[in-house]
Parts: C-alpha cells; structure tokens; sequence
C-alpha cells in the first residue's frame, strides 16, 4: 500500500490499480490536496497494491472517495450507502468485434467456448460482453490481455483471439481500412462513465464535493485525470443515481470475490 499522507490523516481517496505508484501520485496527488482545503480536513491518496487488496478494502468500505467504474459505484451504492458526486461526461458502451474473414461467427453466440480478447475482470469491458452471455456455462474463454483496448486489438490482430472488445468511441475512430475488416457481432448496454463517490463519513460533505468537482476550479485540480481518462470531454458533470441501478449485477455473483 502506498499513500500521501500524514499521521493525521483523515479520509482516504482511492482508484482501481490500474497505474504504479508515481503515476498514480501524479495523476490524483493535486486533486487530493485541494479536496483538503475544500474540506478542511486532511484528505489522503492510497494507492492499492492490487486488485485483490483494491476490492477487498472497498467491500470492507476502508476508503471515503473513490473515483473507478460504474460497476463498482453502483455495488457500492447498493451495498454501502456511497453517494455519486461527480461522473466523468458521456456514458460506457462496448462492441463485440471480429473479423469478416471468420463467416461462421455471425452473434456472440458463435463465440461459445472460444477465445476473444479481453481485460482481466474485473474490467468493465470484459464484464459488459460476460453479461451477454446470460448463462456462465456457456460463455467465451478470455485471452487476457493487459494494458487497454488497444492492446487487446493488438492482440486480436496477431491472431490470439476470435474476437476483441472496442469501447464505441474507440472503434469510431478507427481507420475506415481496419473497419472495413470487421464485423460487429454485439453491442453492450449503456453504463454511467467512470464515477466519484463518497462513503458515509462524507455524506453530509456530497454536495460541497459535487459542486467543487463540476466547477473550474475542481477542474483544473482534477486536470491530470481528466487529460488521462475523458481527453475528448475534460469536466465532470452531476451523476444520475438510478442510471447506476443494475450494474452492480456485472459484479455480484460473477466476479470472484463478490
């Protein structure tokens, strides 16, 4: 475990493992500090070892702010009472893709017991394409593949996989080239985007958070998260709560551990 902090610490802010150390400090360090003057209490970054200790400590609610996935806010919502203040604009959606060479894969269907790239769940994307497979029995194999959807493309080019997932926004920026060799199998629903949410010991402080983060000022202290996860898009707007309502069920029964 690594943190920003001081022996006073008061409240925790957190986010998936998904950078090291330096560039977790990098990314989320100013928006830590000025949520401790927005607060005037001391506020601290902890950047978790992995994903088991990431989840564990979630379930056990040890972290007070968390900014991650709609899967996770919504299980969160349901289960420990944490408040949406802040979501990342637009929605999360996914295609399922492969390529028009493979004529006898026509609906995810085909894809039954037969590789297609992926993250390691518990990533969104994979989950969301999971979900349509409604029968765990009968569900494709993941080829894990780490570092994003470009590298799952990557992967699904060199022939690891039958199939690979796109983000929607990602696939519509591809060259008319490479999707003129691809076929969309499926489309996921539509989730919430990556989201702030806030503990029960910050229940009375949501709306304060809320305002600071959609503000200018909560922009520019967030402008590093921002510049790495909403490039096209660099302002977070209010959430929805009941657009969260269901997604937890990516999670719940399905993702080891919960």
């Amino acid at each position: 475990m690594i943190s920003i902090q001081s022996v006073s610490a008061d409240y925790i802010f957190t986010a998936p493992p998904r950078e090291g150390e330096i560039r977790g400090i990098k990314l989320y360090g100013p928006l830590v500090k000025k949520l401790t003057e927005v607060l005037g209490e001391n506020v601290v970054y902890e950047q978790p070892n992995n994903w088991l200790e990431y989840s564990k400590k979630m379930r056990n609610d040890e972290y007070d702010i968390i900014f991650d996935g709609p899967h996770f806010n919504a299980w969160r919502i349901k289960h420990l009472s944490h408040v949406p203040v802040a979501s990342l604009p637009g929605s999360l959606q996914f295609y399922l893709v492969t390529s028009k060479e493979y004529r006898s894969i026509k609906t995810h269907r085909d894809l039954v017991g037969r590789k297609i790239c992926g993250m390691p769940s518990p990533h969104l994307a994979t989950d969301m394409v999971l979900d349509l497979f409604k029968n765990p029995a009968i569900q494709p194999l993941i080829y894990e593949v780490p570092g994003g959807i470009r590298a799952m493309y990557q992967a699904f080019q060199e022939g690891h996989c039958l199939a690979t997932i796109f983000r929607i926004e990602l696939y519509d920026k591809l060259p008319e080239e490479d999707k003129a060799k691809l076929n969309i199998i499926a489309k996921t629903r539509a989730v919430p985007n990556q989201t702030v949410s806030v503990g029960k010991r910050l229940q009375k402080n949501a709306g304060k958070l809320s305002a600071f983060l959609v503000s200018d000022d909560g922009i520019a202290a967030a402008g590093k998260l921002l510049a790495r996860y909403s490039k096209d898009a660099r302002y977070f707007q209010l959430p929805v709560k009941e657009k969260f309502t269901g997604a937890e069920e990516l999670l719940e029964g399905v993702v080891f551990g919960w």
